[in-house]
């Protein structure tokens, strides 16, 4: 798995949560191997480290990852805006493996909260955070996410992103992607990129 991503809070759910699908997929975590090759800078270094592997790896049977995930936040753009942008960028590539969109909308913290239930599991001592009504609005989430750990008597001097893992791997898929469709989206496309990968490989 070779991720391009915007930071830590992208990096410590994202590959929790690809953990997840594969278990869906009956695929034990033990068999994936999580390269990250960007998690830093935001979005526009997302996509700089992203065209730079691209042009490295275009026109080759030789490919480094089995799956390509690449994840930039909404940011207050369409959901479908944001993942043309990285099709775009991958297709003009003529990159020929499998990849999976990640575009949460606005912002990735919006996922860590989505399942407030299952945020409660994850984080002990916590009670179910409010989940904001939709906004474009910047640290919007964030601030809620950094309110939730506080009441649990937690300091999160990465903003939460240190319980991204645990969050990831306690929420309930069904619930969280109900209450948020760019989750659902990212779960649907990196099952369907696992599931082609495994096939080829013969492990399911």
């Amino acid at each position: 798995m070779g991720y391009f991503l915007e930071d830590i809070a992208h990096q410590r759910f994202i590959c929790a949560l690809v953990e997840r699908v594969a278990l869906e997929l009956d695929l034990s975590p033990t068999r994936l191997r999580h390269d990250v090759r960007n998690a830093s800078g935001g979005a526009g270094q997302t996509i700089t480290s992203l065209r730079s592997f691209l042009h490295r790896y275009a026109h080759t049977a030789d490919l480094p990852f089995d799956v390509l995930v690449v994840a930039i936040d909404g940011n207050c753009s369409t959901y479908s805006a944001q993942r043309d942008e990285i099709t775009r960028v991958v297709s003009q590539a003529e990159y020929p493996g499998l990849f999976a969109c990640a575009v949460p909308e606005p912002h990735v913290e919006r996922w860590y909260i989505a399942d407030p239930i299952g945020f409660q599991h994850a984080v002990a001592g916590a009670t179910p955070p409010s989940v904001p009504r939709y906004k474009c609005e910047r640290a919007r989430y964030k601030r809620a996410l950094s309110d939730a750990l506080r009441k649990a008597g937690l300091e999160a001097p990465l903003g939460g992103a240190e319980y991204g893992d645990q969050i990831a791997q306690q929420i309930n898929l069904q619930r969280a992607g109900r209450n948020d469709s760019s989750l659902k989206h990212f779960r649907d496309d990196v099952r369907q990129a696992l599931a082609a990968a495994a096939r080829a490989a013969s492990l399911i």
